[in-house]
């Protein structure tokens, strides 16, 4: 015989035996409650040893009597508890292990003997069986293994082992390798091992082999394996024949055993597709239909066979016949139950449906009915019917239930139900259909299913249905429920949004209700049911009600209450600030502004605090981050186009900083430059900021102060210009987008060095091309010019750089601004030229200084006289003609692409003859004669221009005074 090696003595020696010491002494102790039969540990170190194949021959132990006691006492104990504990598959399968255990332990005790070696192999081949009805495989074959050799060492004819005896043994022992081969899937073997089996000669053998081959026929019937279920069933089938004979048919179950394995053949047959199956399914359905036409199994195998080819109605009318007329038990319901569910796949779930409420009105075994009913509800979510069609069905079935006295339904099928119920309840919400869903869930609160449901199901089905009230307007009944249905807890902050909600729909005042309602102490979901609130007032239009919401919300964001794990800070943030933007949208107040402010400041701490790479394992992701500073961006746009545009600047800083965190996290190797086009759209958003300050600042030095920031603002979009940093290719629409910006940037660059008197800046700007702003902002920057009384010469270089730039050869047709300049160009001439005979004041010359001979620009004064000539002598054909010097403003004209002939209004040409011959005067004072003459006829020429007798009158006065002078 063999010895037990290394692992194997482990069993034997003292620690094994404490072992099974300790399981016996649990299981002895062990009651029939639902407690758990063994501790985890215990069982871990049961798979442990078994997974040691603690099994085998050995001889002479010494301690052989102990282990026998010990071994017999746990197998007794399981042998005890397996009925108690065989309602729950787990402890029937740690029965099974300490059953193995007991035969491991006792079989080293046997002693080495005939006796000996037949009572371990019994013992084997009943633990085996156990073992291979919980599907232990590998612990089966284990144990199998001693049995072989166990079979081997009794069967030499010296030892006188009664013949009987060795068949028995040995058709049990082929039998179970058969069972153990076909849970592995292993016909071949299965087949191998029948072909070995010997010919049983007495009862109890022949009653073995068609046990065990029906049940091999049966599983493969289940398992959906026609072929081999046939091949079993027939074996089975035959040896029950023999069986039989040799009993005389006088055993009480032949006609069940009969009708159970010829139906099964038929089952079989009808579903494998050969000529042997189709003769067989012809014998054997032929000989069941004239010994049992009228039992339950053959009446639902015809129906659903189609014998006779019946209708859907005719099946569902003849599963009504037979279940009015037998009484519907344990025995018959598998298969009754098995009939309905067919109809579902069958003939569509309506039919199955149907045929469950037909059970459902009979009396059926409490288990049976539960099993029908929520089958029934499974049907009912797959039905074609309408909701309001459902709900009277259901209701139907409850109500015949209540009518034949039947208790309510178990916990597990309660829940069950509710699992059903709450499906269609989602569709119902899915299509914003309110009243369908409150319908479902009031079918819920029935006694006879909500008093059976856990506690947080019970809730859920309340809330859910206080939330449909609320949609569908009912605010009484949801304010009855709240009330008394709802438990009062103040963790459940569902139910605290619920009342919110309903206080506001009742008109009422919410803002007391985040105090008595909401804890004060760290709650989960806190800060996600203050945005629900917050979103709810925002949908019944109370904004005051909103930021009431967001007050406590902000006090959770600023305090250690806040909860990360329910639901992710950043998104927290996210729906706040998307809230602040809608709530922007209809107006701005201080207490917005402050909101803004405060989530901003909170929402970029815990972002440089958590943020991560996609996939990270934080809780801000780059995606978040780039929403953040896109969302920021924006609300910085709707607060400067309303009256908060002050709380802008603060919003843009926030802005930039979620960007640089998007770039350090993005992008680390690019530093913190980027993401460059939205730095460049916040620094130009920041420019106008600045400047709009600026502009409505009275205080000369804060003003000071804002123009240096649109200073250095200009300066940071000059560094930022262009797509530089590689982050995403150039864009034409982008790069021509952030063109424009630019120019409107120059602009305000400009004013600010002009408010700031940086002079030299601005003769620098002025005399650049580049740095020169775009022609539509040519008459704010002559408002500014003359407003601000710049250097004459910075003035004058300024407008004639403005009226020469409006003088070149523009489009054809003329832009907008092309024709508003056409029709004030004579005011820009009047401002140029008034300048231009600006007194110059030197403190070395004295002499004649009253005579105002010295003006700032003579020359540009006489063009500025030449040009009016010229505009005002233009005929509507005058060729455009282009500008040759900077400072030649006599070839200056207006083409015909400025609309036509103008007319010189008639007040600037009497305003500039009267000042030009004023000038006139002066020259003469000045006895500079020449001068004199010249300017006088200059200005006579000009008021010759004048029309009408105004003019002549000038003309002849201006005539007048110049012969006066010159003596003409």
């Amino acid at each position: 015989m063999a010895q037990l090696s290394g692992t194997r003595h482990a069993l034997a020696d003292s620690s094994t035996s404490d072992f099974a010491c300790t399981l016996r002494t649990i299981l002895s102790t062990v009651n029939t409650s639902t407690s758990p039969l063994l501790a985890p540990d215990v069982i871990l170190r049961l798979d442990s040893d078994l997974n040691s194949n603690p099994f085998g021959i050995v001889v002479n132990m010494p301690n052989r009597e102990h282990l026998d006691g010990i071994g017999t006492l746990l197998w007794n104990d399981c042998i005890y508890l397996t009925p108690l504990r065989g309602h729950n598959p787990g402890d029937v399968l740690v029965l099974g292990k300490v059953r193995a255990i007991a035969f491991a332990i006792l079989n080293m005790a046997v002693t080495p003997d005939l006796l000996g070696s037949l009572r371990a192999l019994d013992l084997a081949l009943k633990a085996a069986r156990v073992c291979i009805v919980n599907e232990q495989r590998e612990i089966a074959l284990n144990i199998l293994s001693v049995a072989a050799l166990r079979l081997t060492s009794v069967q030499p004819v010296h030892l006188g082992l009664d013949p009987a005896i060795n068949r028995n043994l040995t058709i049990r022992y082929f039998l179970l390798r058969i069972r153990l081969a076909c849970l592995q899937e292993r016909v071949d073997i299965a087949e191998h091992f029948f072909a070995k089996l010997p010919t049983p000669v007495v009862s109890n053998d022949e009653e073995l082999i068609f046990e065990t081959c029906f049940i091999i026929g049966d599983s493969a019937l289940a398992r959906c394996l026609p072929e081999i279920a046939m091949t079993w069933l027939q074996r089975a089938g035959d040896h029950f024949h023999s069986y039989s004979i040799m009993n005389q048919l006088k055993f009480p179950d032949y006609h069940n055993w009969n009708l159970v394995i010829r139906h099964s053949l038929v089952v079989a047959s009808a579903q494998t597709r050969s000529p042997h199956a189709t003769v067989t399914y012809e014998i054997e359905a032929r000989h069941l239909r004239e010994y049992y036409a009228k039992h339950p199994a053959m009446v639902l195998f015809d129906l659903s066979v189609g014998h006779n080819n019946p209708s859907n109605d005719e099946l569902l009318q003849g599963l009504k016949g037979l279940v009015d007329q037998l009484p519907l038990a344990d025995i018959n319901m598998p298969i009754i139950f098995q009939f309905a569910r067919s109809l579902g796949h069958s003939g569509g779930s309506d039919n199955g449906m149907e045929a469950f409420r037909i059970l459902l009105t009979h009396p059926l075994p409490r288990e049976w009915t539960e099993k029908c009913f929520v089958a029934f509800l499974l049907l009912l979510g797959r039905s074609e019917y309408s909701d309001s069609k459902r709900i009277r069905t259901l209701r139907g079935v409850i109500e015949a239930l209540e009518k034949r006295g039947y208790p309510s339904i178990s916990a597990k099928a309660a829940h069950a139900t509710v699992i059903c119920i709450w499906k269609m309840t989602g569709e119902a919400l899915l299509k914003k259909d309110y009243w369908t869903a409150q319908l479902w869930l009031q079918v819920c609160t029935d006694p006879k299913i909500f008093q059976h449901c856990s506690m947080e199901i019970q809730i859920a089905i309340q809330k859910k249905l206080v939330a449909c009230y609320l949609q569908t307007g009912d605010t009484t009944a949801a304010r009855l429920l709240i009330d008394r249905g709802l438990l009062q807890s103040q963790v459940d902050c569902e139910r605290m949004y619920l009342s919110y909600k309903l206080r506001l729909l009742e008109g009422k005042d919410g803002s007391g209700h985040f105090y008595l309602g909401f804890p004060l102490h760290p709650v989960p979901h806190k800060q996600t049911s203050l945005l629900s609130c917050a979103m709810e007032a925002q949908r019944q239009h109370k904004s005051e009600e909103v930021l009431n919401c967001l007050d406590q919300f902000i006090k959770c964001l600023t305090s250690d209450d806040i909860y990360h794990d329910d639901f992710p800070a950043a998104e927290h943030y996210i729906f706040a600030i998307t809230l602040l933007s809608e709530e922007l949208s209809k107006g701005f107040s201080q207490r917005i502004g402050n909101c803004i402010e405060t989530v901003l400041q909170s929402a970029l701490s815990y972002a440089k605090e958590n943020s991560m790479f996609e996939g990270g394992d934080q809780e801000v992701s780059v995606t978040q981050l780039q929403w953040l500073y896109c969302a920021s961006y924006r609300l910085a746009l709707k607060l400067i186009n309303s009256s908060g545009f002050l709380w802008a600047t603060s919003v843009l800083d926030h802005s930039r900083d979620f960007a640089l965190q998007y770039r350090q996290i993005a992008y680390p190797e690019m530093g913190s430059k980027a993401p460059r086009p939205h730095l460049f759209a916040v620094v130009y958003l920041r420019l106008l900021v600045s400047s709009l300050k600026a502009r409505c600042e009275d205080d000369p030095t804060e003003k000071a102060l804002h123009y240096e920031n649109v200073r250095a603002c200009f300066q940071e979009l000059g560094d930022l210009r262009g797509w530089k940093d590689g982050e995403e290719d150039a864009d034409d629409d982008a790069n021509y987008k952030e063109d424009r910006h630019h120019d409107v940037a120059q602009f305000f660059d400009l004013e600010a060095a002009m408010h700031l008197k940086k002079w030299d800046n601005v003769a620098s700007i002025c005399a650049s091309d580049d740095t020169f702003p775009d022609p539509k902002f040519y008459a704010p920057i002559m408002d500014l010019t003359l407003q601000l009384n710049p250097p004459p010469t910075l003035a004058i270089q300024i407008i004639k750089r403005i009226v020469l730039k409006l003088s070149e050869p523009q489009d054809d047709p003329p832009s907008t601004w092309q024709r508003d300049f056409r029709v004030s160009l004579p005011r820009y001439l009047h401002c140029l030229f008034s300048l231009a005979i600006t007194p110059v004041q030197q403190p070395d010359y004295l002499q004649f200084v009253y005579l105002d001979v010295e003006m700032a620009d003579p020359k540009v004064a006489e063009e500025v006289l030449d040009k009016i000539l010229a505009m005002a002598n233009e005929e509507a054909d005058v060729t455009q003609e282009g500008f040759n010097t900077l400072h030649d403003l006599s070839t200056m004209h207006t083409g015909s692409e400025l609309c036509g002939v103008f007319t010189y209004p008639a007040a600037e040409l009497i305003k500039i003859a009267t000042v030009a011959f004023n000038k006139a005067t002066d020259f003469y004072r000045a006895t500079q004669d020449e001068d004199c003459q010249r300017w006088a006829n200059k200005a006579i020429g000009i008021a010759q221009l004048v029309p009408g007798a105004q003019g002549k009158q000038l003309v002849e006065t201006l005539q007048t005074r110049l012969g006066s002078l010159v003596g003409v």
